[in-house]
């Protein structure tokens, strides 16, 4: 019996020779629904990489590495940059060719337009912002069960979709990274006339590279993060600077960049970044769950507020009571 497939759309660094974390996070979660399936259900998976390019170096083992059991390469001069009309119709051909059941897109900027463009035109689903994946039986039919927060990130929802495929998106720093070593990639190409891009499609006239991000907060191994308690610009610039001095990254929750206290950029929660680093500090953070949602997954969590009762302190390793800003500032000391 043919085995099911479950899609991973994955991003390629253009000009750095490798892919996007997000992509080799979902290539391991769609492992982990592939086992599930075995397990609990008894049906066998497989885990395909779909790529798109014009042409790349990157070595698919690196795909094998993380889960990737088969790769679909899509290969044409139309794929030199990113097109969503292209790359869509790209993806759609393949869902017709193969028939999978699930296809996962990373929740980047690509993925956010490129998903609902393919599922409109499927005439499925789709779960966006994912932040659990697993397979559930419902109605006589093993179904993606993809759960995201809902109401404002008060409530966490699980939707199953009708029909196939079954679509979701996922941010990065939601799942980890996880070696599987599936061996020796086996690589299907798939290849298109100039006929088949016979459509209208926006011309892009220009590249402008956006400035120069203050800190990469998706790899960061030690995250600085502060709250509306810290009150004021001032002590922010006072997190920056403590950032600089321990080579740590810094970051802020909504409520203060709500309140023109941080740039969005910096933003973790379920409307700004989701990380996952080794050491999360929180300052002043009350912990508000759609704060919760975006660094939950942070291996040791040290929370500092005034408020004894503050909702943070359910979701951390180690807690004190204190002033935070109090607390910034023995700190400048201390490493200046």
């Amino acid at each position: 019996m043919e085995s099911r497939k479950i899609f991973v759309v994955c991003e390629y660094k253009k000009g750095q020779n490798t892919y996007k974390n997000v992509s080799l996070e979902l290539l391991g979660a769609a492992n982990r629904l592939r086992m599930q399936a075995k397990e609990e259900f008894n049906l066998e998976y497989e885990v395909v990489a779909i790529v798109i390019d014009s042409g790349i170096d990157a070595d698919f083992c690196t795909l094998s590495k993380y889960g990737a059991q088969k790769i679909i390469y899509m290969k044409n001069p139309h794929f030199k940059d990113y097109n969503c009309v292209y790359y869509s119709k790209a993806i759609i051909e393949a869902v017709k060719i193969k028939n999978p059941q699930i296809v996962l897109f990373g929740a980047t900027n690509m993925g956010r337009e490129l998903a609902p463009y393919v599922t409109s035109r499927l005439k499925t689903g789709l779960t966006a912002d994912c932040t659990e994946l697993s397979l559930s039986e419902h109605k006589g039919e093993v179904k993606l069960a993809a759960t995201r927060p809902t109401f404002g990130g008060v409530l966490m929802a699980t939707i199953l979709s009708k029909k196939n495929p079954q679509c979701a998106t996922v941010r990065e720093g939601v799942f980890e990274k996880e070696i599987f070593n599936c061996g020796n990639p086996n690589v299907e190409n798939i290849n298109f006339y100039d006929s088949f891009f016979n459509l209208k499609a926006p011309k892009i006239l220009q590249f402008s590279p956006s400035a120069k991000k203050e800190n990469n907060l998706s790899s960061a191994k030690v995250i600085l993060c502060g709250g509306k308690g810290l009150k004021t610009k001032e002590n922010f610039e006072k997190l920056k600077k403590l950032s600089e001095l321990t080579g740590c990254c810094w970051a802020a929750t909504r409520a203060a960049v709500d309140s023109d206290l941080a740039p969005r950029e910096v933003q973790i929660g379920q409307t700004g970044r989701t990380v996952s680093p080794d050491l999360y500090i929180a300052f002043g953070v009350s912990g508000a769950i759609h704060h919760i949602l975006g660094m939950s997954s942070s291996k040791t969590v040290v929370a500092i507020n005034i408020d004894p009762n503050a909702p943070i302190f359910k979701n951390c390793d180690y807690k004190i009571i204190q002033d935070a800003t109090m607390v910034l500032d023995e700190l400048l000391r201390e490493f200046s």
